[in-house]
């Protein structure tokens, strides 16, 4: 589907819409962008950490009671009357003909008291775009978080579920290649160093045994036999010289 330089909200006529966050929703790709922006939106914690913002955070909370529902839209709405209420009458339609035979469907939001029962400015922003979302025909190329780096994005092929890039597959592989190296070079020291520990025991040297492994085997250190023995990865040997 073409993209448009077009702004996702499109200005509306204050003295035809004059309340809370004025604009129409076009449904097309650019929607799907507009609400990934909302959902790696960041703000200052009180620790001084990146965190969701309250619009993100209620989005983020609708997107997973779908998921607990196995991604039944019926299902997730059935279970809590008040939750479909107020998705449901989150926005309402305008129908615009265009330039095409294809005519625009606008949403506005409806930020009314009236219409949207004991929810937040977060949460009634966050049904129009859980409304927006589901009703967008590339519904299902909206995907996250990603596996390395928790943002959410636009998946480019079917198979893209874990993450957001080539770029965040690539360095989580790379990752747990240099784990894995590191993890199988380790348990080489350690199968060497019970090798070496063995042979103090015979061996005619005034030496303590971690002097004695670490001479025989020049990449491992007293102080790695002492942290091996702390986490139980090495039992020392019983005779002391």
């Amino acid at each position: 589907m073409r993209r448009t330089n077009q702004p996702v909200l499109l200005p509306a006529e204050p003295e035809e819409f004059p309340d809370y966050r004025l604009g129409f929703w076009r449904l097309d790709r650019s929607d799907l962008d507009r609400i990934v922006q909302v959902l790696n939106e960041k703000q200052k914690g009180q620790d001084g950490q990146d965190e969701p913002t309250p619009d993100a955070l209620a989005l983020i909370r609708l997107m997973d009671q779908l998921k607990n529902c196995d991604g039944n839209l019926q299902k997730m709405m059935n279970g809590e009357g008040l939750l479909r209420h107020n998705v449901e009458t989150a926005c309402f339609g305008r129908w615009v003909p265009s330039k095409t035979g294809r005519a625009l469907a606008h949403l506005k939001l409806i930020p009314s008291p009236q219409t949207l029962v004991d929810w937040s400015p977060p949460e009634v922003f966050a049904a129009m775009l859980f409304q927006v979302w589901t009703l967008n025909p590339e519904w299902n190329k909206l995907a996250g978080p990603c596996a390395r780096c928790g943002n959410y994005y636009i998946k480019k092929r079917a198979s893209q579920k874990v993450y957001c890039s080539r770029r965040c597959g690539n360095i989580t592989t790379a990752v747990a290649r240099t784990r894995e190296r590191l993890a199988t070079e380790h348990a080489d020291k350690l199968r060497r160093a019970q090798a070496a520990m063995q042979k103090w025991t015979t061996a005619r040297t005034k030496h303590n045994w971690k002097v004695f492994v670490s001479k025989r085997q020049s990449d491992i250190t007293p102080k790695f036999l002492t942290r091996a023995v702390n986490k139980g990865e090495l039992v020392p040997p019983k005779q002391e010289k």
